[in-house]
């Protein structure tokens, strides 16, 4: 059966290395990025109570430095996803048809291609961004000496929750884009995903600095899990038992956002009103 997906698998990995210039474009725009915000953040440091020595919201100036830069590249490789857009057009263009009569899962299509980007991504730019962040973070003395045995645990739980990230950050933004059937608002819609994750996520913020309320139940919704939470598990500053409980969530929200999905687009699909043919 997973035979049937090998070459949406290869598409997505073919599509990836087929625009390297613009993801070149977009890791250099990264590192300016990064850049921002570690100036940003000095400043915040610099002006508070403690100085240098402050720890806000449970984070000391290096921790923070080293949440913003491995969050950055966490959002670089994770969040390279073409799903919205790609339903969009094929209901504006009305190939949306030919997969409903085809023995393979629309769905099925979706999460194939994206796998085979994420797997490029992280082969191509994961590997070397992480490692030279870690080794340069830790050179600076940003993040704590690696306990090896522990370290491995932390970084095998890290690929594990990046892997839920990327399905969470694919299921979303696939259930935007079966919104796309009732709406031609695709670029609204895009707007408002983005929006959300990036806020609920902690890629803008850590979620530390939401009110108390709010990040309790924030930590309980799937965005924590698409970025803060894999972050602060490659950090250390969560145990293994946190850890765990982490990667158990985001596998929860996995199959509770799938089976929504399912149920959102069989409504779809009855409403379906093709724009291109």
């Amino acid at each position: 059966m997973l035979k049937k997906y090998k070459p949406f698998l290869r598409a997505g990995a073919i599509d990836t290395m087929a625009y390297r210039f613009n993801i070149l474009m977009w890791a250099l725009i990264t590192v300016f990025e990064v850049a921002c915000l570690v100036f940003l953040w000095l400043a915040v440091y610099r002006s508070s109570a403690g100085g240098m020595d402050a720890e806000i919201h449970g984070f000391t100036y290096r921790e923070m430095i080293s949440y913003v830069v491995l969050t950055t590249v966490f959002g670089f490789i994770t969040f390279n996803n073409d799903t919205l857009w790609n339903i969009n057009n094929d209901i504006r263009k009305g190939t949306v048809g030919n997969y409903l009569i085809k023995p393979i899962s629309y769905r099925g299509k979706f999460a194939a291609t994206s796998l085979g980007s994420l797997l490029t991504m992280t082969v191509m730019f994961g590997v070397p961004f992480y490692t030279a962040a870690l080794v340069t973070l830790r050179a600076l003395g940003f993040l704590p000496d690696l306990n090896f045995p522990g370290f491995f645990a932390h970084l095998v739980l890290f690929l594990i929750s990046g892997l839920c990230a990327s399905l969470l950050n694919d299921v979303i933004a696939y259930i935007f884009g079966v919104l796309c059937f009732y709406t031609t608002a695709a670029w609204g819609l895009n707007s408002l995903k983005t929006t959300v994750i990036s806020f609920l996520s902690g890629t803008l913020l850590p979620l530390a600095f939401f009110p108390a309320g709010l990040r309790e139940l924030v930590s309980w919704m799937p965005f924590a899990g698409m970025s803060q939470n894999p972050v602060l598990i490659l950090m250390m500053k969560y145990d293994l038992a946190e850890s765990l409980r982490c990667v158990a969530l985001s596998t929860a929200w996995i199959v509770v956002l799938e089976l929504f999905a399912k149920l959102l687009f069989s409504h779809a699909v009855r409403k379906v009103t093709v724009q291109g043919g």
